[in-house]
């Protein structure tokens, strides 16, 4: 455990120019989260093993990594001393691809590891659907809950991303409807005792608080993964822009400690480390 009482915020989800939904280089993105109170960062570039539209492999998840360390490497002497920065990946759709995901996530230089998932075989990239028909949506959360229960099932990733995010695409069709407990409580459940049991954790994604989504996962999946003895929370904005950079990072701090939770965690060689709050 870091000693001391936590006058900063952790990010422990972020992207730069490296993943291909950003420009923001990565001494830019440093900067404005050291600028924005966060002391603890990793950069965790998406790592897809499939292109998003076509499904295909994508082979420049092989470079991901490499890439991340060589523009660090770069900037490590210009950026503050007491910002304690480390390299991870947005590992994704590690169902689609499991030898090569398994492969990728044995990098010896990575710090942290997001289990994310975005996409399906049956149905593409979530961002893509239309979520108006109830019967639709319906088979929707079960497939993504199927996905993130084999994601879970793995061990090569060290805390599920942002549980629940597809409410966001929901939303901007008008149609209000998240990850409920009332319409899955078993499964969900079910998800996160797995998690516990083979010691990992899970996000709280700030992005929905930023866009009015939120928090992933909702307020009522973070109490339940509490009262089942969930400890391992990291913190991330998921901010793909300087201007994004801890967003709401303090927001959801706030909402760990109301609900519970004593300790957010930071990882430095796939080791958690737990930090007050």
């Amino acid at each position: 455990m870091v000693q001391g009482h936590m006058a900063f915020l952790t990010d422990f989800h972020c992207h730069t120019r490296v993943s291909l939904d950003s420009q923001a280089s990565l001494y830019d993105m440093a900067m404005a989260e050291y600028a924005a109170g966060v002391r603890w960062l990793c950069i965790t570039d998406h790592c897809d093993t499939v292109h998003w539209r076509t499904l295909e492999h994508y082979p420049p998840c092989r470079t991901v990594a490499a890439r991340d360390r060589a523009e660090l490497a770069a900037v490590r002497e210009r950026l503050p001393a007491d910002l304690h920065i480390r390299l991870g990946l947005e590992l994704a759709e590690l169902q689609l691809w499991p030898e090569l995901t398994e492969e990728l996530a044995g990098d010896p230089g990575l710090d942290f590891i997001l289990g994310s998932h975005h996409i399906t075989a049956q149905l593409g990239d979530y961002h893509e659907l239309t979520y108006t028909d109830p019967a639709f949506r319906k088979q929707m959360w079960e497939l993504y809950l199927d996905n993130l229960q084999w994601v879970a099932d793995k061990d090569y990733f060290d805390v599920m991303a942002h549980i629940g995010y597809v409410r966001r695409y929901a939303m901007a069709q008008g149609v209000d409807v998240g990850l409920a407990l009332r319409e899955h409580g078993d499964r969900i459940e079910h998800l996160l005792k797995t998690l516990i049991q083979n010691g990992r954790g899970i996000e709280l994604n700030c992005s929905g608080l930023r866009d009015g989504c939120g928090p992933f996962p909702s307020v009522e999946i973070l109490r339940l993964y509490r009262d089942l003895g969930g400890q391992i929370v990291t913190t991330g904005s998921d901010a793909h822009r300087p201007e994004q950079a801890a967003k709401c990072l303090a927001q959801g701090q706030a909402l760990l400690k109301s609900l519970g939770f004593r300790y957010v965690t930071v990882f430095t060689g796939r080791r958690p480390e737990s930090i007050p709050i």
